[in-house]
């Protein structure tokens, strides 16, 4: 099978490093050509880490990108590609055109990202979803929304839950206890780790008020945090420290930069908190399940389809204080319950939400998509 990875997204963030993750493990089987814009960040992860050498298209802002999709035929004739995979959306116009302009017309799959929020019934759109054959959304929520706004095409839709990686090692207590000393913290410290990117809506601020609210209650609850992440706008952590500051737990908080191990670092802490507003998906999670720890979760998005409330983890109503702080405090006083999430949510994420498992069905969904259209 004979595969085009285009990704043609400037940025270098979950949508892109999915992206080479595809072209990296499809390559061992198969051969893959990534096609990505030479102005992207992903063009030096190629360079650093893959065999893989891309062809690359500059990325047109025209609804109709004529120039790059003669580009994009020329290549998918020349290694006469079966499949095109795309990961985002600006690609699906040049894709489709391309797939028009092609004689080898191979067949598009789109792994869907992003929120769908508005009809995809114009006749612009139709033209588009009409040439995909299939589209792969990352969680049920996510394809019921595609199905309802491409209601035309909603045969063609359906879920591929993302995989993570099992952590490089896990860490045995006296290391445990090494690590967290030299971050300040101490063995009977309750961490809470909250790892991501700095802005409002990924709800550092939440975490920093639960810590507050538990130092104003009676209930003698002793917290700590760790507030991983890089800020999304200079000067950010500032304003999450000045805020701490000003509530009085500044002291209970360690702040850092983007975190390159996060399933080395979430293992130092009690649970993991995924407190953003809403995430269509959120890798943090499965990647904390997988590391074998409790994690909390927004109950909007994607989240309620990683988290089975009180079995596999623990949900609390988006962006509401009292609600995160029930939760943590519930973990806190219930160390048997933790571990017992820890371990289911550790059970359902190695089964559910594993890599090898994910690029297995991958690879099978194109296979299957390609033999549909070859007959």
């Amino acid at each position: 099978m004979n595969v085009l990875e285009l990704c043609l997204s400037p940025g270098l963030g979950g949508l892109e490093l999915y992206a080479f993750r595809a072209a990296q493990t499809l390559n061992e089987q198969h051969k893959v050509v990534a096609v990505i814009n030479p102005s992207s960040k992903l063009k030096d992860h190629f360079e650093k880490y893959s065999s893989i050498s891309p062809d690359y298209l500059n990325y047109s802002h025209s609804y109709l990108p004529l120039m790059n999709a003669r580009r994009l035929a020329r290549l998918i004739d020349h290694h006469q590609i079966d499949v095109v995979h795309m990961h985002w959306g600006n690609d699906l116009a040049v894709a489709a055109l391309a797939k028009k302009l092609s004689r080898h017309k191979p067949a598009l799959v789109y792994t869907r990202q992003m929120k769908i929020t508005r009809s995809k019934d114009d006749l612009y759109h139709r033209f588009l979803y009409r040439e995909m054959d299939l589209m792969l959304t990352i969680t049920k929520q996510l394809e019921a929304e595609a199905r309802a706004f491409i209601s035309r095409y909603a045969e063609r839709i359906t879920t591929l839950y993302h995989g993570v990686d099992a952590p490089e090692a896990f860490i045995d207590n006296p290391t445990r206890s090494e690590r967290r000393s030299e971050l300040g913290f101490s063995d009977d410290d309750f961490i809470i780790g909250l790892i991501g990117r700095l802005e409002h809506n990924k709800g550092q601020h939440l975490l920093i008020e639960a810590l507050a609210l538990a130092l104003a209650s009676r209930d003698n609850i002793q917290l700590k945090a760790l507030i991983a992440g890089h800020e999304m706008t200079p000067g950010y952590r500032d304003t999450l420290r000045r805020l701490a500051d000003s509530l009085g737990v500044a002291g209970n908080i360690v702040f850092m930069d983007f975190v390159s191990e996060p399933q080395q670092m979430m293992q130092l802490c009690d649970t993991i908190l995924l407190a953003s507003d809403e995430e269509t998906f959120g890798l943090v999670l499965p990647e904390a399940m997988r590391a074998g720890v409790a994690v909390i979760g927004s109950n909007r998005g994607g989240v309620p389809e990683i988290i089975d409330h009180e079995d596999t983890g623990l949900l609390f109503e988006s962006f509401d204080i009292d609600s995160l702080y029930a939760a943590i405090k519930r973990l806190y006083l219930e160390p048997e319950f933790k571990q017992q999430l820890a371990t289911q949510g550790k059970r359902k994420a190695d089964k559910v939400f594993n890599t090898e498992q994910h690029f297995r069905m991958l690879e099978q969904h194109l296979k299957n998509i390609t033999d549909s259209a070859n007959n």
